[in-house]
């Protein structure tokens, strides 16, 4: 509020009207039927490359089509691969065929050092994945797992690089 006159007036509005999120097509690419796709062929995430804009918008899952699907299945995927690791069910190298080195090299010193939170409840179980597209390329994962008796959460993001989606980031 300022004041003009002795009387409070309102402050202005800085930020844009919310309206559904957008996607922008990158030079070299083309829409059809309402999504974008690459001139040369199609991405292995089956996502349009993007220009990112000063601040990212969450997509919502409707408008992110199949890009999403693909997305969804990797994170599945990935989750119970890194969970096996933790679990010491399977070799860390394995890792490196979903993940970046940054996230193998720090589950490996987790299972190296046997530093991994509540190992001793039972094996982890894998019970619900869910994504939110930041855009066709990019999308936050967060999931439930179990041990025992105990629910646990895991949060990450993937990214879909050249030759599929990777594992960015993680937080177990």
């Amino acid at each position: 509020m300022t004041e003009s006159d002795g009387a409070l007036t309102s402050a202005p509005s800085f930020e844009p009207p919310l309206r559904d999120a957008e996607i922008r097509a990158a030079p070299g690419t083309r829409a059809r039927h309402g999504r974008t796709t690459p001139r040369h062929g199609s991405t292995p995430c089956h996502g349009a490359t993007v220009r990112r804009t000063a601040r990212q918008r969450v997509l919502p899952a409707r408008t992110a089509g199949e890009g999403h699907t693909s997305a969804r299945k990797f994170a599945e995927y990935a989750l119970r691969t890194v969970l096996e690791v933790l679990d010491h069910r399977r070799p860390a190298g394995q890792l490196a065929a979903v993940a970046h080195p940054p996230v193998v090299a720090a589950l490996r010193g987790m299972v190296g050092g046997d530093r991994v939170p509540f190992r001793e409840l039972g094996v982890a179980v894998l019970a619900r994945v869910d994504i939110s597209m930041v855009d066709p390329a990019t999308a936050e994962v967060y999931a439930r797992y179990h041990r025992g008796s105990r629910h646990f959460a895991v949060a990450a993001r993937i990214t879909c690089a050249r030759d599929g989606w990777r594992l960015a980031v993680l937080h177990v």
